[in-house]
């Protein structure tokens, strides 16, 4: 794909181009798109944490750190982002990721029907910085959710909507990816807070 991508469909046919030829690394996606849209750099590792590419060992916890390093990039607006060699090789096999596409597609045209350049405001300073703080809280948030299947796929689908908010300029978005984020959040908070009080019911 030789130019930037303007919705859903475009990130995926992008993902699918590079898959066909094998196994790819993050470096070598990321390359392919990410330095040219801050929007793509948040919406693929959140990508990965949503959809069932996550039951991989280490790619709910590496898309959080690049999430959070991207998070922190993204607000000092540096002209290439720097990420961990580490995170960079990660390879990612082409089955697990044509599967993780083809479940995705149906769900890309449906969306891309309804994107349009809307409440635009949202993606400037400083409300963009508050959804770009709200995707490394969330991010954080990963880590311990890594360790429950798919529990981080809700935080993951979040930063992935942002992502494409971002891209699209569609600030309706953002506004679903602040309402998944508050979803994660309140999960969280039962994980680590109501959980820990159901005993007293019993």
């Amino acid at each position: 794909m030789t130019h930037d991508p303007q919705n859903l469909t475009d990130l995926l046919d992008s993902l699918s181009e590079k898959s066909r030829k094998g196994s790819v690394t993050v470096r070598e996606i990321l390359d392919g798109f990410g330095r040219r849209s801050h929007g793509a750099l948040l919406f693929f590792p959140g990508f990965l944490v949503a959809a069932p590419t996550s039951a991989i060992p280490g790619v709910s916890i590496g898309g959080a750190l690049l999430i959070f390093l991207i998070s922190v990039q993204i607000v000092l607006s540096p002209r290439t982002p720097w990420m961990p060699g580490r995170l960079t090789r990660m390879e990612i096999g082409a089955a697990k990721m044509e599967f993780a596409i083809r479940w995705s597609r149906p769900v890309a045209r449906f969306v891309d029907r309804f994107l349009s350049q809307r409440l635009t405001f949202l993606y400037i300073p400083p409300f963009l910085n508050f959804g770009i703080a709200l995707c490394a809280a969330l991010s954080l948030l990963m880590v311990p959710f890594a360790f429950i299947p798919f529990a981080a796929s809700v935080a993951g689908l979040a930063v992935a909507l942002f992502g494409l908010g971002i891209i699209s300029r569609d600030g309706i978005l953002a506004l679903g990816a602040g309402f998944v984020a508050a979803l994660s959040a309140a999960f969280g908070a039962f994980l680590f807070f109501g959980a820990a009080e159901l005993p007293e019911f019993f």
